[in-house]
């Protein structure tokens, strides 16, 4: 399984190193932070036609809705119950010069053995930079234990379309949209949750804020203001360069970004959002993240509705997170089956 968060780290250093040295500082980082992601770094499932072919004969459906405006077509794909045979594990690799990285590997036997009728139907949403295929350890994990899951490309990202991405401002309406469609299709089956990570986390929120049909949100790392995340982001992901750029043009940079989207960081400010979410959510956040502190859940965690947890794991960061399973997945599927399945009360215990 590709994992663009790692190419995507080495783009951002490269663009913030170049903005550093660039006259018109402001205006770099404003393209850099509302371009769409997929425009210069496409996926895997774009560039390698042997991935995607393995990958879509593994969707029980895929299709593309129209949403907006402004317009953009969204990758849509579902991953029916069953049993797979999924096996999972990430592997620390190390090349010649010392360098670590994570590889995460997955495999699945098709067809499935059938588990039933859908428990309910989940959401999967990915990150930023990222593409529904690199949810595929999750959307696999909840079509296991009962449940339709339903991966999304957000705008910008993936093979979805879309010339901006607004940090959920347009991507929380835009999956209003897309459960509006799933309605139509017949494929809205039982009670429906909500799984993302990062910013699929706070588009999740924002979704959840917005549509009263989310019964349940799972949320991994997100941030709590689209508008200080991109600052946040920056300065964790290349602080040495972001160091270079004050404060003052950073905040050119995201009052420029906000015309030249054509949105507003308001619609993206999740904390501000949490009293209209009328579901308790589950938080993970790692203690070492750097890209999004765990500052973030925690305030949005002091806004959610009784009931609300976060489990924060003491090792992880940011790309460490998004990538487990083990050992949150069972507390995942507990809080689901409560929530959406009528399942006895989560015991939640404390993450190894």
């Amino acid at each position: 399984m590709n994992r663009p968060p790692r190419r995507a780290l080495a783009l951002v250093l490269l663009g913030i190193a170049a903005l550093a040295l660039s006259g018109c500082v402001s205006g770099m980082l404003a393209n850099l932070a509302v371009a769409p992601p997929n425009r210069d770094h496409p996926p895997r499932a774009v560039r390698d036609a042997d991935y995607a072919r393995r990958v879509d004969a593994l969707y029980a459906q895929s299709w593309r809705v129209p949403v907006g405006p402004p317009a953009a077509e969204l990758a849509v794909a579902v991953i029916e119950p069953g049993n797979y045979a999924f096996r999972y594990k990430v592997e620390v690799k190390q090349n010649d010069q010392g360098r670590k990285w994570l590889a995460p590997k997955l495999d699945w036997t098709l067809p499935p053995q059938p588990v039933g009728a859908p428990k309910g139907t989940v959401l999967v949403l990915h990150g930023y930079r990222d593409a529904k295929e690199n949810m595929l350890h999750w959307a696999l994990a909840l079509a296991e234990a009962g449940y339709r899951t339903v991966l999304v490309d957000l705008r910008g990202h993936g093979r979805s379309t879309g010339d901006s991405i607004a940090y959920g401002a347009f991507e929380a309406k835009d999956l209003v949209q897309v459960i509006d469609d799933l309605a139509r299709r017949g494929l809205l089956s039982g009670k429906l949750g909500v799984l993302g990570v990062s910013y699929g986390a706070s588009t999740g929120l924002l979704l959840a804020a917005r549509d009263a049909r989310v019964a349940a949100v799972v949320a991994l790392e997100p941030f709590s203001n689209a508008r200080d995340a991109v600052v946040e982001f920056a300065h964790g992901v290349a602080p040495t360069e972001a160091a270079k750029i004050s404060d003052a043009t950073f905040a050119a940079a995201v009052a420029r970004a906000e015309k030249q989207g054509n949105f507003s960081w308001a619609d993206g400010d999740v904390l501000a959002a949490m009293p209209r979410v009328k579901v308790p959510v589950l938080f993970f956040h790692g203690e070492r993240d750097r890209w999004l502190s765990p500052e973030n859940s925690r305030r949005l965690l002091a806004q959610a509705q009784k009931g609300s947890r976060l489990v924060t794991l003491e090792k992880d960061d940011h790309l460490l997170l998004s990538m487990r399973l083990a050992p949150i997945a069972p507390l995942v599927r507990e809080w689901l089956d409560h929530a959406l399945a009528g399942g006895p009360e989560p015991a939640l215990r404390p993450a190894d």
